[in-house]
């Protein structure tokens, strides 16, 4: 197995570079095989460790939360639970790949890149939301987003409180789902594909939040509107980690810092033009990007 590994980072070592044309070079058996392990270890480990932890807490929360407290922010299985990708991608890597696969990991937090695409994942979602706010005259009176909102409350959550950390998204799932899924699931498929699958994986594994009070700042009802959402957040990320070079902080954890940051301040809830506007950008996206999100798998950066 420890070869497999190997020759699999050696293959992810070789599409580094996002922006020259590569030519389309398969996975050996081997490799795939590695590949494949590692994907079932981490999402079994994630979901292990957030809804198994979460799920037992919840049948014992009569006996627990008079000492932790009720399931949520401030309750220390809570933070176990949402961090389960980034740790359960750690984990993963450390077994599977040793002190090396943690490296490489880590390492996805400072590859260079070119700067603008920061400046694009940060004000990508902002701008959508800034243009919702004309939707009076696009025939959604009442709209309840300000520019003021976005302008002047975004910036002050983002960077005058400590959203970065209590706020557990960014710092306790992209490292898992950008870090270490996402380029071995473009190892396997298109990156249309990959961003899709990761989509699906993010979105089941919201699902028992939305049963406790106070953590998704929604009901149930607009799960389908939020879903809609979290695919083409997926996909507008997945964009971005082509771009980007595959960078973990600009392809994951600013574009959720900011769009949770913008929930936050109620300035994006996934109501349904919110969803509907992001669903339309990331279909242009695809439309764009063609050649990059429909090529042959491995043509894409790892």
């Amino acid at each position: 197995m420890r070869g497999d590994i190997v020759g699999a980072q050696r293959y992810f070592r070789s599409m580094s570079e996002p922006d020259k044309p590569q030519p389309t070079r398969g996975v050996s058996p081997n490799a795939a095989r590695s590949v494949s392990r590692e994907l079932w270890v981490f999402f079994t480990l994630t979901f292990a460790m957030s809804w198994g932890l979460g799920g037992l807490y919840l049948l014992l929360h009569a006996r627990l939360d008079p000492l932790l407290g009720p399931m949520g922010p401030h309750n220390a299985v809570f933070y176990v639970a949402a961090w389960a990708p980034t740790l359960s991608a750690l984990l993963a890597a450390l077994t599977l790949g040793g002190t090396a696969g943690c490296k490489a990991l880590l390492a996805r937090l400072v590859r260079p890149f070119p700067p603008v695409w920061l400046a694009v994942a940060a004000l990508i979602v902002p701008a959508i939301a800034l243009v919702l706010t004309l939707s009076p005259r696009l025939g959604f009176p009442n709209w309840p987003v300000t520019p003021r909102m976005i302008l002047v409350a975004l910036p002050a959550v983002l960077f005058g409180t400590a959203q970065i950390v209590t706020n557990t998204g960014p710092l306790g799932e992209e490292l898992g789902w950008r870090g270490y899924a996402l380029p071995r699931l473009l190892a396997k498929s298109n990156a249309f594909l990959a961003a899709i699958v990761l989509g699906a994986v993010w979105t089941i594994w919201h699902v028992p939040a939305f049963f406790i009070t106070g953590i998704m700042g929604q009901s149930l009802a607009g799960f389908g509107w939020w879903s809609l959402d979290t695919f083409a957040l997926s996909i507008t990320i997945t964009w971005l980690f082509l771009r980007a070079n595959g960078n973990v902080i600009v392809a994951g954890m600013i574009p959720h810092f900011v769009i949770n940051g913008m929930g936050a301040v109620g300035a994006w809830l996934s109501r349904p033009p919110e969803a509907a506007a992001l669903a339309v950008v990331a279909v242009c996206l695809l439309l764009a990007d063609r050649h990059r999100f429909f090529r042959s798998p491995g043509a894409a950066p790892l």
